[in-house]
């Protein structure tokens, strides 16, 4: 009898170890990971979501669920999921109780991740996909909320330099460009912002063309995914946010005075979003809807890189071609891109062939 009674009570150690150990979002996300497609895994999530009562495990659904809609380009999505992963609260017991084994399944190491992700974090997050997304009303929104109360200086850090981007997302008046600029040079050289040195340099950088912000990428940061992007050794990060943004020569900044009229044309490019012409457009062409030209597949500062990324292409069935730019610091770039086609899914192709772009109207 005391026989039997040891092993009832071995069994039941046993299976409250297991539950300690696993945590009930462990097996849909185990078996999300087993479908052959980012959507599959997706669409599975979201009804496992509905189906959780747990605020811990629908919390990590929802964290992990935007991350795979992060990884499909699907940025608005993503932000939303996680900004109701960052709604909902988990205790410290709750993380306190799982414990990763040594032979941890990559499920348990994505669950065990996840918990130790505090709110704030999953509301960056959700701030770094709503730009992505080009959504700058919406991330200002996200940083509004209790994020600012964080103690964390990284954090506040972060809000910081997510407000800027969030504000050359829209429109810029050229008094508001110039307070931006001004602005990023100040969080350049206070001690506060140093975990995000590196993008606030990038940043006046790209917008600017500011010499001193190329050179301080060089020199002090060489090995940085920036200061290869600004050397010409590498492409821009593959995400949409950089082609919202507003930029001074190339992009359309507009200058406004008091009287509402535009005081200056902005300068084009040969890779610019849309043709500006000095005269006002015609009355029956005024509500004509712009229509995309081609897709961007890359930027490079080596045109080799570039005819690399021809032939890439040219494997996969695409016709491309190369496009150069001048920027005023003197550099020179090199820009692929592919023409549209009839069906108007061009982009969707290149996407689905594993080539990231963005379209050019």
């Amino acid at each position: 009898m005391k026989k039997i009674i040891k092993l009832i009570v071995l069994m039941q150690i046993f299976f409250s170890f297991s539950l300690f150990a696993q945590n009930n979002a462990v097996a849909p996300i185990s078996k999300a990971l087993d479908y052959d497609t980012v959507e599959e895994s997706i669409s599975y999530l979201k009804k496992q979501i509905e189906k959780t009562e747990s605020n811990c495990d629908k919390r990590i659904l929802y964290a992990f669920t935007a991350s795979l809609e992060e990884q499909a380009s699907l940025y608005v999505d993503a932000s939303r999921n996680y900004a109701k992963a960052a709604g909902l609260k988990v205790t410290q017991e709750d993380i306190n109780s799982f414990k990763l084994q040594k032979n941890a399944k990559p499920a348990e190491k994505i669950v065990y991740n996840l918990l130790k992700k505090t709110s704030s974090i999953l509301v960056l997050d959700a701030v770094r996909t709503a730009l992505n997304a080009g959504e700058g009303e919406t991330a200002k929104s996200y940083l509004n909320s209790s994020i600012r109360n964080s103690k964390d200086e990284k954090i506040q850090a972060k809000i910081k330099l997510y407000e800027v981007w969030a504000s050359l997302c829209g429109e810029v008046k050229e008094k508001d460009f110039n307070s931006i600029v001004y602005l990023l040079k100040a969080y350049a050289n206070m001690p506060e912002m140093k975990s995000v040195r590196v993008s606030v340099l990038f940043t006046l950088w790209y917008i600017n063309d500011d010499a001193e912000a190329s050179n301080l990428l060089r020199n002090e940061y060489p090995k940085s995914p920036e200061a290869q992007i600004v050397i010409g050794h590498s492409q821009i990060m593959p995400t949409p946010f950089w082609f919202f943004v507003e930029r001074k020569g190339s992009a359309l900044v507009h200058a406004v005075n008091s009287d509402g009229k535009n005081s200056a044309e902005p300068k084009a490019s040969n890779i610019e979003v849309a043709k500006v012409k000095s005269e006002e457009p015609k009355a029956s062409e005024s509500n004509v809807e712009e229509k995309i030209k081609r897709q961007q597949v890359g930027l490079f500062g080596k045109k080799e890189n570039a005819e690399a990324l021809v032939e890439r292409l040219k494997e996969k069935g695409f016709i491309a071609k190369i496009e150069s730019e001048k920027r005023p610091s003197g550099n020179t770039y090199f820009i692929v891109t592919v023409d549209e086609n009839k069906e108007g899914n061009m982009g969707l192709k290149l996407k689905t062939a594993g080539f990231d772009c963005y379209p050019i109207f």
